[in-house]
């Protein structure tokens, strides 16, 4: 199937299931017993570390790869100017919301599992709450920085759309789309040396930055990761949308080489993620770029293969994605806060997490729905358009 012909119901599917994937990593990171998480269980789980580990290299660049070919998408079909503010009303208005309502939130869940894990007494987190929440700051950002994140990416995609389509690079592009510049066969191999190379050099980069003091250091290696680590991915999504040939090329589609080289490389991601030494950490974050995009292109491929038809069960999870997202965050944090007055073990605990979380922001989702006012502010759907959006139940209402 082209990306220029009918509706391929398997990006919707899979933006949604990558944004679900959240609740579990999320939820393992507060037992990750080598990387150190807001929310920190003092039961640790290897398990769990594991599996948070497998999920971080691929559930973000597969997201934004989606996210890349959605853009690609509606800029085809609306004019830049248009688009642009759409996605600064659906993108931004959610941003501004989670700052508002779930950032304090999160903040003095923070501060409060710090004394109910002995690290501070009660009355000293109490007071460092009150001063977080009237002093807000980078750190409130928290899970919310993908959305400035695709605002910054959708505004650098317009001017470069339009120098792709301008003489002489149009010529270029057309060779690209009719002819390709690059064997099939070689495509994947230089993606992925291109991508661990870049993983590295964010890394270094992040960590050169943070070595000096000041303010602008620290700004600049926050947005070095994770804002310039992703971009690559979201390039790639464009890419899939505009060239035929590289989605041909890169998409995984029969036969079992690919899936099991994107199994061994996540999953020695996952053994080395965390792990003290310069020379680890350079392996970790070439490893992981070669996961990330192997299991990416894998999931794609599945997606296109099994889920590209049409469910109504699955177009209310879609639409309640977006939601979910957002909420799931300061929910974890919550419930992972109150079971340290538990002794379960570790994974029965993150079970309990996964099935609350999911249920209690889909819950709260259905709620935002019948709000006209809640659903724009969590949304960005304009208020005009929310008695159509009920009355059809359109897919992807909330996300697109």
């Amino acid at each position: 199937m082209s990306a220029a012909s009918a509706r391929e119901h398997h990006w919707d599917s899979l933006r949604a299931f990558l944004m679900l994937l959240g609740i579990p990593y999320h939820a393992a990171m507060a037992y990750n017993a080598r990387v150190l998480w807001d929310i920190q269980s003092p039961d640790k789980s290897e398990f769990l570390t594991f599996l948070s580990g497998v999920l971080v290299t691929f559930r973000m660049p597969a997201f934004f790869i989606v996210a890349g070919y959605f853009a690609a998408m509606m800029l085809e079909k609306r004019p830049p100017a248009m688009w642009l503010r759409s996605r600064l009303v659906r993108l931004g208005i959610p941003f501004l919301t989670g700052l508002v309502l779930l950032a304090p939130l999160q903040v003095v869940l923070i501060d409060l599992n710090g004394a109910m894990t002995g690290v501070t007494p009660m009355a000293d987190a109490i007071d460092r709450a009150a001063r977080d929440v009237t002093h807000p700051g980078f750190g409130w950002i928290m899970h919310l920085w993908f959305l400035p994140a695709l605002l910054a990416y959708s505004g650098l995609l317009v001017p470069l759309d339009h120098v792709a389509r301008s003489s002489p690079l149009a010529r270029v592009r057309a060779k690209l789309v009719h002819d390709g510049l690059v064997p099939s066969h070689a495509a994947l191999p230089l993606l992925i040396l291109a991508l661990a190379i870049w993983q590295v050099l964010v890394q270094l980069s992040q960590a050169r930055m943070l070595a000096i003091d000041g303010t602008l250091p620290y700004l600049i290696a926050h947005g070095i990761d994770p804002y310039l680590r992703y971009l690559p991915f979201f390039l790639v999504g464009v890419l899939i949308r505009r060239v035929p040939s590289i989605r041909s090329a890169l998409v995984w589609r029969a036969g079992w080489r690919m899936p099991l080289l994107a199994g061994a490389t996540a999953i020695l991601a996952s053994l080395l993620r965390g792990r003290d030494g310069t020379s680890l950490g350079i392996a970790y974050d070439a490893v992981d770029g070669a996961a990330a995009v192997l299991l990416s292109l894998v999931i794609l491929g599945i997606a296109e293969r099994f889920w590209n038809r049409p469910n109504p069960h699955v177009d209310r999870i879609v639409d309640a994605s977006f939601s979910i997202y957002l909420l799931h965050h300061p929910i974890i944090y919550g419930l992972t806060t109150l079971l340290l007055l538990t002794t379960w073990p570790p994974v029965a605990e993150f079970l309990l997490v996964c099935l609350a979380t999911f249920l209690l922001s889909y819950a709260i989702h259905r709620l935002i729905r019948r709000l006209p006012l809640a659903l724009f502010l969590f949304n960005g759907v304009p208020m005009a358009a929310r008695q159509t959006a009920d009355s059809q139940e359109r897919r992807i209402t909330t996300l697109r």
